[in-house]
């Protein structure tokens, strides 16, 4: 597990390594810009929490699952060699009925990943919006 958890999403920097992806929700105040913006839901922030830990729990390679101080963090390895890729994220309540979340997922070891880290974050969002009904 890495050591910066909880993640501080509002005012952490992202190292100047392609290896990484960072989604935070429309308007989100933070110090660094998103790669991808994470969708809006018509949920609360519990239902938000609930239906990632299932998409983590689900998929393959993944461990080490934790939750604290608002936040979910998981390791997925790598299927060629195992290495650890570290996916932390934080639902973010909206109001008005509506959540959402951000996420960076990053990995441990290397600078390049062939898009893995951004390709993970767009499957789990994927996989969110449709668990949860996007709002309007």
């Amino acid at each position: 597990m890495i050591k910066e958890f909880p993640l501080d999403f509002a005012r952490f920097k992202k190292i100047s390594r392609p290896n990484q992806c960072l989604a935070l929700p429309s308007g989100f105040q933070a110090a660094q810009t998103p790669d991808l913006q994470s969708g809006v839901f018509q949920a609360s922030i519990d239902q938000v929490r609930e239906a990632w830990l299932e998409i983590a729990r689900s998929q393959s390679r993944v461990s080490d699952i934790r939750e604290g101080d608002g936040q979910i963090e998981a390791v997925q390895r790598t299927a060629l060699v195992g290495f650890p890729d570290w996916i932390t994220a934080m639902p973010v309540d909206l109001g008005e009925g509506k959540a959402s979340i951000c996420v960076f997922s990053r990995s441990k070891y290397g600078i390049r990943d062939m898009g893995v880290n951004e390709k993970r974050v767009r499957l789990w969002l994927s996989l969110l919006a449709q668990k949860l009904p996007l709002a309007g």
